[in-house]
């Protein structure tokens, strides 16, 4: 059995294996340790860069996945027919990518951490819209994704570590549009 969520969500840990690991050199500080479906439970001080790829928000329970007109969504300018005519209902799958960047071993300065910190956020942004999801068939319950995944908001901070060990902490917003059968 499948569910399109677990799809849309294993797809985009393939890609972000690809361009947050292998095609950078492990010793690059952008090197994301961990690249992972879920949430990251190792420990993070041994780690300099964190990501989990999850549907939904661990943080916000009303942050929901549902029709396209459902009040709650939010508008990113996208405007399809929610329903077809003989059955069919177009929905929004959402989720979240965590995103931390432990800076505590390399006693970069400030600007140099905000400098690296914000490349690895921008690698991971630039590339959820470029997942692949061609090849995702229908799942057990005949729905099936839609590219492409929406990457449409993101959280980041400086969350602490001065004066030369500096944290960095965020998630993404994504959403993808699905059509359920």
């Amino acid at each position: 059995m499948t569910h399109v969520v677990n799809s849309i969500v294993d797809k985009m840990v393939e890609k972000l294996l690809l361009v947050m690991q292998t095609n950078i050199d492990e010793d690059e500080i952008t090197y994301a340790d961990i690249v992972k479906k879920g949430l990251v439970q190792e420990n993070r001080a041994k780690k300099n860069v964190s990501i989990g790829v999850t549907p939904g928000d661990h943080d916000d329970p009303s942050y929901i996945d549902g029709i396209l007109t459902l009040d709650k969504m939010p508008s990113i300018g996208v405007n399809y027919p929610v329903r077809e005519i003989g059955g069919g209902q177009y929905w929004w799958r959402r989720g979240t990518v965590r995103i931390e960047c432990f800076f505590i071993r390399e006693k970069l300065e400030e600007p140099d951490a905000f400098i690296a910190a914000y490349e690895v956020l921008g690698r991971l942004m630039d590339n959820i819209e470029t997942v692949d999801l061609s090849t995702v068939g229908p799942d057990s319950f005949g729905e099936r994704p839609l590219n492409p995944i929406y990457c449409y908001g993101n959280t980041f901070f400086e969350s602490g570590g001065a004066p030369k060990s500096f944290i960095f902490r965020g998630k993404v917003f994504w959403q993808c549009m699905t059509e359920r059968k």
